[in-house]
């Protein structure tokens, strides 16, 4: 497979960030980039980058997008790795996302452009850091350094497998210590999954901007996948018309951060709100807090949740799974068994199971626990044929057991 190394090279383009040479001037009959994309040239301690800054007022839609306060971040407090993070002050956020080379991540994969943001009293302050050619990439990771040296709290959309790595490897390869090392970081990827998985098409950036947050993007916008070929385009002809889409996708990225981290942390701060009650995806919140261990908080909100009349059947039969799993915990099985026994009959293979348990080791009525297992037995196959074996020779152990047990 061609490596990104080896198309820059094709396209004259010097790879590497140990002596290079700034490309001589061209003339070129294009606009200059300047006249397209509305940034300046800004000095670093190591060259020149090219630089979009923007201040966004608060209160206000940008391109759909409403801005508003600084959220709270408190819920977080309850991931462990998140303790403290509520004293940060939300001047010390960064939402940034980036647009490389390839997907790669080695290190001939280039981040050629860095969309960040941050608040700044009435406003949010944003900003990009664009890689004219790898020669220069010293001065961009210089001028993204400078932007966010204050920050404490980074805030991504799959950040932590990408954006971050790749940043990170650029700044090892130049032997600069990384910028980013000791601060928080909240992936908003990860939460969006566990909450809204099972409800969306999809759980891409765009698919939550869409559902969630009511967003349509310009026509000026294209799809990740085609921002890469916009940039080698760039680069291919000096014709900086095509970075227009590039520059336009990266900022709608870093403003949906903003909007979302408020969106996402006021649904796990007040999930009760009346304005949520009847969204279908509050049972995901109550399994979400479930598997933080907040146990009271989930038992409350999935309650509330399955008292919509409007629930489908299959997300009734998760809500009651999981509200089952809280009297679990909690050590009430006289309160799960009932849910257990509906859960069953809905079909669901793990409630036989644990009806099995319950009347074994609670009731001691050996013959309940056969007859639930047997019924496990006959659902084995409406699992995936991975499992049945592995489940099939447990159930038979378990019935083993039990017939031994109910003749003694």
């Amino acid at each position: 497979m061609t490596s990104v190394s080896d198309k820059l090279k094709k396209l004259g383009v010097q790879v590497g960030t140990s002596q290079l040479q700034t490309p001589p001037a061209k003339v070129s009959q294009f606009r200059s980039l300047i006249d397209v994309i509305p940034g300046a040239w800004e000095t670093t301690n190591r060259g020149e980058c090219f630089v979009v800054r923007k201040n966004l007022p608060l209160h206000k839609k940008y391109d759909g997008i409403k801005l508003n306060e600084p959220p709270d971040l408190s819920f977080f407090e309850t991931l462990s790795r998140l303790e403290g993070i509520s004293k940060v002050s939300p001047e010390d956020f960064l939402f940034i996302d980036t647009e490389t080379t390839g997907l790669s991540g080695g290190v001939g994969t280039y981040v050629f452009l860095v969309g960040v943001a941050k608040y700044d009293g009435d406003f949010l302050h944003f900003a990009q850091f664009f890689l004219q050619d790898p020669s220069s990439e010293s001065s961009q990771l210089a001028a993204l350094e400078k932007f966010s040296s204050t920050s404490k709290v980074i805030i991504s959309y799959n950040g932590k497998s990408f954006d971050l790595p790749r940043i990170k490897t650029r700044y090892r390869l130049h032997g600069w210590p990384d910028p980013f090392d000791g601060v928080y970081h909240i992936d908003l990827l990860h939460i969006a999954r566990r909450l809204w998985k099972s409800h969306l098409p999809g759980c891409s950036l765009g698919d939550l901007e869409h559902h969630l947050l009511g967003l349509h993007r310009d026509s000026l916008d294209i799809p990740g996948w085609q921002v890469s070929e916009h940039f080698f385009e760039y680069l291919r002809s000096g014709d900086p018309s095509p970075l227009e889409n590039v520059f336009y996708h990266n900022e709608i990225d870093v403003i949906s951060l903003a909007a979302l981290l408020e969106y996402i942390s006021e649904r796990l701060s007040s999930p009760l709100k009346r304005k949520y009650l009847k969204k279908h995806d509050l049972i995901s919140v109550g399994k979400y807090f479930l598997s933080l261990g907040l146990i009271d908080r989930s038992k409350e909100v999935l309650l509330k949740a399955l008292s919509n009349p409007d629930l489908p059947d299959e997300i009734i039969l998760d809500g009651k799974l999981s509200l089952a799993s809280v009297h679990k915990k909690n050590g009430d099985l006289a309160l799960a068994a009932p849910l257990w026994k509906e859960c069953a009959n809905g079909g669901s293979f793990d409630s036989h199971i644990e009806l099995a348990k319950y009347a074994e080791h609670k009731l001691s009525d050996y013959e309940e626990a056969i007859h639930w297992t047997l019924t496990g037995i006959d659902c084995l196959d409406l699992l995936p044929p991975g499992k049945q074996a592995h489940l099939a020779h447990q159930l038979d152990h378990r019935l083993d057991r039990l017939k031994k047990k109910a003749k003694q």
